[in-house]
């Protein structure tokens, strides 16, 4: 009984030295390699968040200047088209005008025209009834 009990005894001494030397030399080192490795890991993902944010941030004051720039572009044409249809208006007024313009001073020679040729015509009829007149008294 004795001897189960050494072998036993030695047994267990064997299993703590084999525990101590493991824990010692094995299980602290891979311990401690994978928390460095967590760190590692966690530091990439939180500077990759970090860098998301960034381009995040970036893409919006992108999105942002094209927007302004649009609506610059827009009312810029706005603008533009604004000016063309005042330029537009302005010719026609004056096109209006310049043919109002002509209009009057047609009628004003075809009235003068018309009188210098009823004055031409009074004037002939005067000359025309005389020799009629004339014609008639003769014969």
């Amino acid at each position: 009984m004795l001897n189960v009990d050494l072998s036993m005894l030695v047994t267990v001494l064997y299993v703590i030295v084999l525990y101590l030397f493991l824990s010692r030399f094995f299980f602290r080192p891979v311990v401690q390699i994978l928390h460095k490795r967590r760190q590692l890991i966690e530091g990439r993902l939180e500077e990759s968040r970090k860098r998301i944010e960034v381009v995040e941030k970036r893409t919006d004051e992108y999105e942002q200047a094209m927007r302004s720039a649009r609506a610059d572009a827009y009312r810029q044409q706005e603008a533009e088209r604004d000016k063309a249809l005042s330029e537009k208006a302005e010719l026609v007024a004056k096109a209006k005008r310049e043919a109002e313009t002509a209009v009057q001073e047609g009628r004003a020679r075809l009235r003068s025209e018309a009188d210098a040729a009823r004055a031409k015509i009074s004037g002939d009829l005067d000359a025309l009834a005389k020799r009629l007149s004339t014609a008639i008294l003769r014969d």
